[in-house]
């Protein structure tokens, strides 16, 4: 008689799970993902837009209520999708709705892992307007949207594996402990947030900077990558992460050197996303 197969590994049952095309793995929406694929296309036009996005209703009146808010408001209200996509800019669109799609994944039943992912959706969110503002200060403005998507995306593997172990949880009536997540998260995120975005079909700009943005050594020529990087560490120091560390120095990162950025603003990039994060969650 062949010998029973070693029992797995709690890890090797969390690499199963996410690879497992069973598992209700969180997609990129719908609406963002073919807006995605026409940005850039000259014959397509503000209608052909507009209707992509009115085929998500919660979407749509999104859209509405950014494009009416008091920072981007105008003399008339905005009533159509049409009239918001004039407002607000191609770019911003899709930021949105990037945003209201990845925002409905971060919460749980769960409590525990419910906990972790509100954490992570601040950091995705900081992370997000830091490195659009960051690009836009230091005079990288025509990347600044790229690094808002890049900023939101990158550590898109911690939300998979988050739910992951929430099904993990719910099936064996188990809860892994805080210690064992930690390590599942920071061993894993990299290379399974990699392979999410490539199943999704996502630019290889961002995908790169899903596989790159922990490795020590870098492309420095990378502008939106090192943005990224530098303000991860940022709101790490911030305590906006799930790995926070008040002993980092901006000034000292070797990404900020690579970008030429001044203590000064690092200074003014840690204010920014603190208040960024305040106006969004009122804490």
């Amino acid at each position: 008689m062949m010998p029973d197969k070693s029992p797995l590994s709690l890890l090797e049952i969390v690499k199963r799970s996410a690879a497992s095309e069973k598992l209700s793995l969180p997609v990129f929406p719908r609406a963002a993902s073919e807006l995605q694929k026409i940005i850039g296309d000259e014959k397509v036009s503000i209608d052909d837009i507009a209707a992509i996005i009115e085929k998500d209703q919660s979407l749509a009146s999104q859209m509405l209520k950014l494009a009416n808010s008091a920072f981007f408001s105008g003399l008339n209200r905005v009533r159509t999708i049409r009239e918001a996509i004039m407002r607000l800019g191609l770019n911003q669109v899709f930021s949105c709705l990037v945003v209201s799609g990845q925002q409905n994944f971060y919460k749980s039943k769960d409590e525990t892992v419910d906990r972790y992912l509100q954490v992570l959706w601040k950091h995705a969110l900081a992370a997000a307007k830091g490195s659009k503002w960051l690009l836009q200060r230091i005079g990288y403005r025509d990347m600044a949207d790229e690094g808002f998507l890049a900023g939101l995306l990158h550590d898109i593997g911690k939300l998979l594996l988050l739910k992951v172990i929430e099904n993990i949880n719910a099936e064996q009536d188990t809860r892994l402990s805080d210690a064992f997540v930690s390590e599942i998260l920071d061993s894993l995120h990299v290379e399974q947030g990699h392979i999410l975005m490539q199943e999704w079909s996502i630019p290889p700009v961002y995908c790169d900077i899903v596989r790159d943005h922990h490795l020590e050594e870098f492309d420095t020529g990378n502008v939106v990558l090192l943005a990224v990087r530098t303000v991860n560490q940022v709101c790490r120091r911030s305590g906006l992460s799930l790995n926070p560390d008040s002993r980092i120095v901006p000034a000292t990162l070797p990404e900020a050197h690579a970008l030429g950025v001044k203590e000064i603003v690092l200074a003014e990039l840690e204010v920014v996303i603190e208040d960024s994060v305040e106006l969004e969650f009122g804490t």
